[in-house]
């Protein structure tokens, strides 16, 4: 079972999930040391302006109860900021190793971020602080990922998987080449991994570069360093600042400067809400140390608050009420839980007190009580009062309850005082409030109740296939149900039936579930005779009608039930055929359970952006959804989000829009196959509200994530002392050696995914109002920015560069922009700080690519540059930038900035003797010493993300074996690109006819690049 941790930091709080049994034993020596020691260190490194203050420990209710344990309040394992549970393979180690923190980033620079995620190795095991560093410290480097959304700012190849990484960079001011840090005041060592163990001695200079895959790595003991704790060097004590404007360096290719606009963290730090208008400033405190509290998972007690006013009256909306009510307490709530039953208009009505859910009869009594008549006025709070009280009754703390609300009108003017009251009331005694607003019509207010609360919010219109009122029933049991135990959907529809109409649907049991599996079909009309013919046929071509033992009707509640204790896996069908005499809506629900044979279960989870979105001033509205097993990212999945949307001013209705998510690491998406699926929404109709379900099912390339990556690697930076890894002592725990910056990563293995379907709920958002004067089908969106270009290659003999980027959309991440303007310059400065006044590249200077026709979003484009190569010079670099224009001039921000570098000779490799020791104090020419700048700032929150850096294998052959490389373009002529996962050592030689109107094609590359800005 999980339990919760909540830190609460001025006005923030997290929550952990635990998985990991081990706590019950001592479950102070893990999580809390580690807080401990993060709260004063994130008090220094945020200037005195921020510590953990309240830290919440929130037992599973699979330990005993004991007196000290307290209400768990409002806290839910779902709302988790921090996760301590088993390792994910999108950062593995090897297993039985620590796999250090990472955080789950579901939007870009400056946005909280999913959550963080620790495993209990990495908490327990005695080696990680030697290699690694303080655990508070690494706790509060993923705080800052998480809270304040800053991402790293060391290369991090697999971390980073749309950027093609190096690890050194040509800066354009101080004319050297530095290694990507973000501090030039390290003492480091420039070494090269060779495989088998061996570490050398890069050849080369800062002058000249040095050869391929070398790397920086800094000295155990250093003198003149204080930042930057996003650098990932935090086993060296004096790193303990963010870094500012006053030492952030914007030059720096890496995901940070890449998605955060070269902005230094604190800037961005200072932008957010704990900060922002000197919100905390800074204060004295003496005493740092958080307090702590021991809370435990309280059974699941919901009540039910039922708006039966006058206005429920119109479009079905009371049947619809009271079936999907029924429904839920028939079929939804889970044995175990407790739920009670309010029902108001101009009064709140006690239906029911709180009653656990045991036997049938209980379900079917309560299911009675449900209100199927509507009339009079509207008061939320007095149906908000009586709910308050329910949970109250017989000495019961209401703390931690569940009060579902559903309504489609505003408030009585008298009643508005006494709803705010209500709300308050339900703040201070901790009850969660989710709100499902029946129409367009509902109060406004019910949003500010979701959030300040922490509940959710839902939309349930009037149209034939809405099913917001459902999805909220099944959320309510969620919270506290072991994912092993939950109810999974992987079919819901409502449609409308004309007389003899028939409809076929087809869903996919796969072997994670299929256990308990019920077809549920509801229908809305009195009859005596048969309503609905269902035939049900499995994989084996079996069809199941009304004969079959396991097909039952409720009449009472009008209810067709084809149940299966153990169904069979692949393909199902059924098909519903409506024989009453007159049309009707039908609502059709495929459910399942886990097949319990060990194996987790594929889940998914959904939401939007944020419950209200700032529509007039230019914010986005991000459609979001995960699939996994267990902590295993499923990838490559067809992800579909149907959203809602309300009428316009005029009263014009509108038909949902489909939306396909993408998991491709461009537009709204952060991080490519980690199993997060995005997509912005920019098809708005109007001021109200915008409900979004999310459909997914597998094909032939989706993939489970599993972990079998041989070679261990993670977020966060060992470190290791470069004068033992040259005498070949790796660093190891238990024996496994750990994955040190140079080292190959292998890309993520994992196995094809059985064939499944799912379908969920990702909640509702509100749009208050619409920018000035603008109307539906206005086209006022941009295209995206380009977050992803990269420099593929550059050929300093040819004066040739090539880029590459993800389309973007005409309206953001949607359709296809007009055409590109490209820019480049010899300063990333000045390319950043004057972009709009530097001249676009023009058309001659464009070998390959057609800036007029850009490509739907989502496909990879290319354009290749001659550029200038002054003759005498050995070394030029470049930086570019593009953005996209659409048909309405509206014109995309600037893109991340690519550099590229050109060099006329790349070191070859030094030497390939090992080296048994070379003291750091006298090489100063085979082990060079460089200075490195600090670039990075790291927030008030932090969330790990597992760093890995690529060791990009790009073979250079020496001057004297220049004759030996060969020029064959066979199958991959006209290809120029190299390999941007797996870097491999072979290089494609482009054909004269691309570059050269002169045929003079040098007989090999030499190229350096380093991206993105």
């Amino acid at each position: 079972m999980v339990s919760v941790l909540v830190f609460v930091l001025c006005q923030c709080s997290v929550i952990m999930m635990v998985q990991q049994p081990y706590l019950q034993s001592g479950i102070t020596f893990g999580p809390v040391a580690m807080v401990t020691n993060a709260s004063s260190y994130l008090y220094g490194a945020t200037r005195r302006r921020a510590y953990f203050k309240e830290v919440m420990i929130l037992i599973p209710d699979t330990w005993g109860d004991k007196a000290e344990y307290e209400s768990p309040r409002n806290s839910t394992f779902e709302g988790a900021d921090v996760i301590i549970a088993a390792m994910n393979p999108r950062y593995p180690p090897e297993p039985g190793t620590p796999s250090e923190p990472y955080t789950k980033h579901y939007e870009g620079c400056g946005k909280r971020a999913g959550n963080i995620h620790i495993t209990s190795e990495f908490l327990v095991h005695p080696e990680t602080t030697y290699y690694y560093g303080d655990k508070g410290r690494i706790f509060v480097h993923e705080w800052a990922h998480y809270r304040w959304g800053l991402f790293d700012e060391y290369p991090n190849r697999f971390d980073d998987p749309s950027a093609d990484l190096e690890y050194f960079y040509y800066s354009d001011t101080s004319e050297i080449f530095e290694p990507i840090r973000c501090t030039r005041g390290y003492e480091t060592h420039n070494l090269v991994y060779r495989g088998e163990g061996y570490w050398y001695p890069c050849n080369g200079d800062e002058t000249d570069g040095y050869e391929d895959g070398c790397v920086s790595i800094p000295s155990v003991e250093q003198d003149n360093v204080t930042a930057s704790i996003l650098s990932g060097e935090l086993s060296i004590d004096k790193i303990v600042d963010f870094c500012d404007d006053d030492d952030h360096n914007e030059e720096a290719p890496n995901k940070h400067n890449r998605l955060c606009d070269g902005k230094s963290a604190w800037t961005v730090m200072n932008n957010h809400e704990d900060f922002k208008d000197e919100h905390n400033p800074p204060r004295v405190i003496d005493d740092v140390t958080p307090e702590f509290i021991l809370a435990r998972v309280k059974e699941i007690r919901v009540v039910l608050v039922l708006d039966s006013s006058g206005s429920m009256d119109t479009s079905g909306r009371i049947g619809k009420l009271s079936s999907t009510s029924q429904e839920f307490l028939l079929n939804i709530a889970v044995d175990g839980s407790s739920v009670g039953i309010v029902d108001f208009d101009s009064s709140g009505k006690r239906l029911s007190g709180m009653t656990l859910i045991d036997f049938q009869e209980t379900r079917e009594e309560l299911a009675s009580k449900i209100p199927t008549t509507a009339g009079g006025g509207t008061c939320i709070g007095s149906g908000l009062n009586m709910a308050l009280e329910i949970l109250s009754e017989n000495d019961q703390s209401p703390a931690g309850g569940l009060i579902v609300l559903v309504t489609d009108g505003d408030d009585n003017d008298v009643c508005l005082e006494m709803t705010e009251l209500s709300r308050q009331s339900l703040v201070t005694q901790s009850v969660v409030v989710d709100a499902v607003a029946f129409s367009n019509d509902a109060d406004d207010k019910l949003i500010s109740l979701t959030e300040s609360t922490g509940g959710k919010f839902y939309l349930q219109t009037d149209d034939p296939g809405s099913t917001g009122l459902h999805d909220a029933y099944v959320g309510t049991m969620v919270s506290g149900v072991k994912e092993g135990d939950r109810r999974i959907e992987i079919h819901r529809d409502l449609s409308y039936y004309a007389v003899d109409d028939s409809k076929s649907y087809s869903v996919f049991i796969d072997e994670t579930i299929g256990n308990k599996t019920t077809f549920e079909f509801s229908y809305s009309v009195d009859s005596t005779s048969d309503v609905l013919d269902i035939r049900v046929t499995s994989p084996s071509g079996e069809n199941f009608t009304s004969d079959y033992p396991g097909y039952t009707e409720d009449e009472q509640f009008k209810t067709i039930y084809v149940n299966f204790e153990t169904a069979e896996p692949g393909p199902w069908s059924f098909r519903v055929t409506n024989l009453h005499y007159s049309g009707h809506d039908v609502f059709s629900n495929v459910y399942t359970y886990p097949s319990q044979n060990g194996v987790d279960p594929i889940i998914a989870t959904s939401e939007l952006s944020g419950s209200v979105t700032d529509f007039a001033n230019g914010e986005e509205l991000t459609a979001l959804a995960e699939v996994r097993q267990g902590f295993y990212p499923v990838i490559r999945a067809v992800v579909y989000a149907t959203i809602e949307r309300p009428p316009d001013g005029a009263g014009k209705t509108y038909p949902p829009v489909e939306l396909r998510l993408l998991d491709n690491g461009a537009g709204a998406d952060i991080t490519k196959d980690d199993g997060i699926y995005s997509r912005w929404f920019t098809n708005y109709t109007g001021i109200g509200y915008y409900g979004i379900k999310i459909n997914i099912e597998s094909n032939e390339e989706t993939m489970i994530l599993d972990g079998s990556s041989p070679i261990p690697y993670s977020y966060t930076l060992a470190s290791a002392d470069p004068e033992e890894l040259l005498k070949g002592n790796l660093p190891t725990i238990d024996g496994t050696p750990i994955y040190i910056r140079g080292m190959p990563i292998p890309e993520p293995q994992g196995s094809s995914a059985p064939n499944f379907t799912r379908v969920i709920s990702g909640g509702s958002s509100q749009v208050p109002e619409t920018p000035e004067g603008w109307l539906p089908g206005d086209d006022i969106f941009a295209p995206s920015k380009i977050t992803d270009l990269v420099v593929t290659s550059a050929h300093f003999q040819n004066g040739t560069v090539a880029l590459e980027f993800t389309a973007p959309g005409d309206d953001l991440d949607s359709g296809s922009a007009s055409y590109y303007i490209i820019r480049m310059s010899g300063s990333t400065t000045e390319l950043r700080n004057n972009y709009s006044s530097i001249a676009p590249i023009p058309d001659a200077q464009i070998i390959q690519g057609n800036t007029s026709s850009c490509g739907e979003f989502g496909t990879r484009e290319l354009f290749v540059i001659s550029v200038a190569v002054p003759t005498n010079q050995t070394v030029v670099s470049y930086a570019f930038a593009v953005h996209a224009v659409d048909e309405s001039e509206n014109e995309g921000e600037m893109s991340n900035l690519a550099q590229a570098t050109l060099r006329a000779y790349i070191p070859p490799p030094m030497t390939d003797d090992p080296i048994t020791t070379v003291p750091a104090t006298e090489a100063s020419e085979a082990l060079p010493v460089v200075a490195i700048v600090v670039m990075c700032f790291v927030p008030l929150l932090m969330v790990g993300v597992i760093v890995g850096c690529l060791f990009a294998n790009k073979h250079q052959d020496s001057p004297e074996n220049k004759s030996e490389m060969k020029h064959t373009n066979t199958a991959k002529e006209n290809i120029y690109t190299i390999d941007n996962v797996h870097m491999q050592s072979e290089q494609v030689i482009p054909t004269p006819s691309q570059y050269d109107p002169l045929g003079s094609i040098p007989e090999r590359e030499e190229y350096c690049f380093s991206n993105p800005v």
